[in-house]
């Protein structure tokens, strides 16, 4: 598979230059707020009508500024819409109206569930592409690149992979064992068309020498894109998925 475009956002990391700076060394919110999702500003999400645009999570408005970037636009292809947490934070909310109130708002509820986002943008676009939602623990980013090999194998142009989080609520922290996983808010696209750019492959460690240590989070994965100068990005502890770089640049 090769890497046609991508676009990506985090507070205060919002350009393409920052994003390739970021790489490089530090965390994705190194100046933003950690801690209870309240304190975060969602991107602007413009390009999506308002009346949408209220009903996604901090994480969905991440989600819905990417996918609606100009610089990435959509040309009808299918979405594969991966996501750690999902909607843990909207959940929450709908299980205290539930234990306070003994009912959950229709809203609430429709829009608790993890394809929501994706659902909106098809909605905005009024288009009929698949959408396909993962959560795979720690091995999201894993399962979306696989479902995307598949489905570039299966004939398909182009096809987006989009990852976004926010953080977990207080509630649910001890579900991660990754503090850097559960505090990040971000959401990133890659646009992935056929090639021999990028392979993912399973095997014995053995044969595979300089193996990079395993990923700690998804965005791991947006840092191996840009950078070329790596050679490889382990995927997986379980499988011994690695992601390979045909063409790797010496600096």
């Amino acid at each position: 598979m090769n890497l046609r475009r991508w676009t990506a956002w985090a507070p205060k990391r919002e350009t393409p230059e920052a994003w390739r700076a970021w790489a490089h060394g530090g965390s994705v919110n190194d100046d933003s707020a950690r801690g209870e999702s309240p304190e975060l500003t969602p991107p602007p999400a413009r390009e999506i009508a308002p009346l949408l645009r209220r009903r996604a999570s901090l994480a969905g408005r991440a989600v819905l500024h990417v996918l609606s970037r100009p610089e990435v636009p959509y040309a009808g292809q299918a979405i594969i819409f991966c996501s750690r947490f999902g909607e843990f934070a909207r959940s929450l909310e709908a299980l205290r109206e539930l234990a306070q109130d003994g009912r959950v708002s229709p809203q609430q509820f429709s829009m608790a569930v993890h394809h929501a986002t994706g659902g909106l943008f098809m909605i905005a676009q009024k288009a009929r592409a698949p959408l396909t939602a993962l959560a795979a623990l720690e091995e999201t980013a894993l399962a979306g690149l696989q479902e995307a090999q598949i489905q570039l194998a299966d004939a398909a142009e182009t096809v987006w992979l989009v990852y976004g989080d926010e953080p977990l609520p207080l509630a649910y922290r001890s579900l991660s064992a990754s503090p850097a996983e559960h505090s990040d808010y971000f959401a990133f696209l890659l646009e992935l068309v056929p090639g021999e750019d990028f392979h993912l492959v399973s095997g014995d460690r053995a044969d595979l020498p300089d193996i990079s240590p395993a990923a700690e989070t998804p965005l791991d994965l947006l840092r191996f894109f840009l950078c070329p100068e790596k050679d490889n990005i382990r995927l997986s502890t379980r499988g011994n998925w690695i992601l390979r770089r045909r063409n790797v640049v010496k600096i």
